[in-house]
């Protein structure tokens, strides 16, 4: 054995004891504590209260440095060790199915329901659920490539219309003072987004964890939170992600920015690895602007991203054909860090500009990359995130993050000037002809016919909030989903089918299942909520019943006890195999109850900050809800189809804060 080798396997060892040590000494989980804090704490005063006040500033940043550098945990350290995803038991899903139709059905549909799931569990389910326990023992997670090409891949459809997400960045008076103008506003959103890309390409983004276990979750989806990339397909898309480790390797420095039509190449880090400065980013801004305002408007090609896949893939494929600088252009784009997109829009709130972001514009958005954020005249800063490569949770991570940072770094003073020079932006020019020009022109059209049909408001709701509804030892997000529960029920005079997504990252790349909130339990509060012969009393009592049903429905979702994902699995394997889809399917209560993509309530947590998001509704009938529960208010974001005569987002937020009054009532009154 060589001295070298001796010398890397001691050096092992001792890491191995210091991981070992610090582990159980609880020194790993300190460090993971200072780590989330430097990255969301929202002010300096936050920080003071962690350091040690005998140690100079300068002093405890190259101590904390090195805390990391040694007992940190790498982003990605326990993916090899987390479990696959499991099969649940047959019988499990489908009495979680059939429990999941009874608010939609009479007593009469139930027992033909009832009927048709027993005779798939007793015949062709038993095979389908032996075939998919089959491929669970090779795959560690036996869904993976199924949900990202059946539910995304395959889709034809316009991605802003149908799936892609919006996220807003708050600001506050004291982080843009008077007379800061955006341009001095942009270079910073836009350093703190190289900064995380530090964290990330040093493995320094702590690994999520269960609050209460502690158990670690899967972190793979934050690999595609830069440089991931859907590439149109003429039968199906792919998803490309160039993102690297220092570890692994060289990974792309530069981003692309979209201004009047045309799209220019930044690059935005030094020889050293380092993100340029606010200062020189601002610079390189300007440069490029400047190069706008002198000429004509581009061709915006970014507006062929927003149409129909299928279409956008062939003229894609011509433009490839037609000059190899296209392709290049084009690998440029899929390659970069992030999209910034410079719009003329005004938006003058939150609601305003997750519209703008989601459908406001097709013309310098490109809908394909993971991140395009979108700066308005206004000052204001919106992303639309293409959902494929990664879950809501990954752009309420960024935009939180990006929240907390900018709270805590001032805006550029007007004597900061870089001291060396800066790349200057490169636009990427197409080669095009006139039948190119023309698929831009229709793509523009339909997709300002279709997103025009879209009402999406943010309102909040300011009475109460997290604070008060803790204080009745409640769930927040359980209180909330009943509250939409109410809301639906008192608008329209039925239960909705509602989806709510529940993780499952403890598992090996999961994803999400899906928790069906509209249970019979919630079912009968409503019912009895709109009876005013029923005592307050009484109706409290099923609202207990209620939240603790979800309560309980949600923890069995994300232990992968739920039904959707097991089902959409065994009707994959059935499709696959060409034989007759089995009844269960095709039965009536399949889709009354949400199944095959039906939930007429599409709904999300976005955790409990500040940062709201907003998507479309999942059904021409349904309304698509994110919302925020803080401590003294909750934040909601209500999407509805216009050309839809049942729905309104306007009729529907009303009765969502009624409900939330009403609730309050009970809780004080009894």
């Amino acid at each position: 054995m060589s001295l070298t080798t001796v010398h890397r396997t001691v050096q092992d060892c001792a890491l191995q004891l210091l991981e070992y040590v610090a582990s159980r000494t609880g020194l790993t989980e300190a460090v993971r504590k200072l780590q989330l804090a430097r990255q969301f704490a929202a002010s300096d005063d936050e920080l003071k209260q962690l350091q040690l006040k005998w140690l100079p500033g300068g002093l405890q940043e190259w101590l904390l440095e090195k805390a990391i550098q040694v007992f940190g945990e790498p982003t990605w350290k326990y993916q090899d060790s987390l479990p696959p995803l499991p099969v649940p038991p047959l019988k499990n899903t489908l009495d979680k199915y059939l429990e999941s139709v009874k608010p939609f059905v009479t007593a009469e549909e139930y027992k033909q329901t009832e009927a048709v799931v027993r005779e798939f569990e007793e015949g062709v389910g038993q095979s389908l659920h032996q075939q998919l326990l089959e491929r669970a023992k090779v795959k560690r997670n036996w869904i993976e490539e199924w949900w990202l090409d059946l539910v995304y891949l395959r889709s034809r459809h316009s991605l802003p219309l149908t799936s892609n997400i919006a996220g807003f960045i708050p600001t506050t008076d004291h982080m843009w003072p008077s007379g800061v103008e955006p341009e001095d506003q942009v270079p910073l959103y836009l350093w703190v987004s190289m900064h995380l890309w530090k964290l990330l390409r040093k493995e320094q983004i702590p690994v999520d964890k269960a609050v209460l276990t502690g158990q670690p979750f899967c972190m793979d989806q934050f690999r595609n939170m830069l440089s991931a990339h859907r590439i149109p397909g003429v039968t199906m898309d792919k998803i490309v992600s160039h993102f690297r480790t220092e570890s692994e390797g060289p990974s792309p420095t530069h981003i692309t920015v979209l201004c009047k039509g045309r799209v220019f190449k930044m690059e935005c880090v030094d020889q050293e690895g380092e993100p340029l400065t606010p200062a020189e980013l601002k610079l390189q801004l300007q440069m490029l602007k400047q190069q706008c305002e002198n000429m004509s408007e581009g061709p915006h090609i970014s507006a062929l991203t927003a149409g129909n896949r299928t279409e956008w893939a062939k003229t894609r494929e011509k433009m490839v054909e037609m000059d190899p600088v296209n392709a290049h252009n084009l690998s440029v784009i899929e390659k970069s860090i992030v999209v910034v997109a410079f719009d003329d829009a005004m938006p003058k709130d939150g609601g305003e500009a997750l519209y703008q972001a989601l459908v406001g514009s097709s013309r310098n958005r490109w809908f394909d990359h993971f991140n395009t954020g979108v700066v308005f005249k206004s000052g204001l800063y919106a992303s639309n995130f293409e959902h494929s490569p990664a879950d809501g949770m990954v752009a309420v991570y960024w935009g939180y993050f990006l929240f907390a940072q900018l709270q805590r770094i001032g805006p550029i003073q007007k004597a900061q000037v870089p001291a060396r020079p800066v790349p200057e932006p490169e636009e990427l020019v197409f080669t095009i002809d006139d039948e190119i020009r023309d698929a831009i022109v229709h793509t523009e059209e339909t997709f300002i016919k279709q997103a025009s049909d879209m009402e999406l408001i943010c309102p909040s709701f300011t009475d109460y909030g997290k604070k008060f509804i803790r204080s009745f030892q409640l769930h927040p997000d359980s209180y909330m989903q009943t509250a939409l529960q109410l809301a639906y029920f008192r608008l329209h005079g039925k239960p909705a089918p509602t989806y709510e997504s529940a993780t499952l990252r403890q598992y090996y790349h999961g994803r999400t299942e899906t928790v069906r909130s509209c249970t019979m339990e919630v079912v009968n509060w409503c019912k009895a909520m709109l009876d005013n012969t029923v005592p307050v009393e009484e109706k409290k009592e099923l609202m207990m019943v209620a939240l603790k049903k979800h309560l309980q429905i949600m923890d069995e979702a994300k232990s992968m006890l739920g039904c959707d994902r097991h089902l959409f699995g065994l009707q994959v394997l059935a499709q696959g195999a060409g034989i007759p889809l089995p009844s269960i399917f095709t039965d009536a209560a399949y889709t009354k109850s949400g199944g095959g993509g039906n939930f007429v309530l599409s709904t999300s947590l976005l955790g409990y900050t500040p940062c709201p998001g907003a998507t479309s509704p999942m059904v021409h009938h349904g309304y698509g809800i994110f919302y925020n529960i803080q401590s003294d208010r909750i934040m909601y974001t209500i999407s509805a189809w216009k050309s839809c005569k049942e729905t309104s987002a306007e009729e529907m937020s009303a009765s969502i804060q009624q409900s939330l009054r009403d609730m309050r009532q009970l809780l004080i009154m009894s």
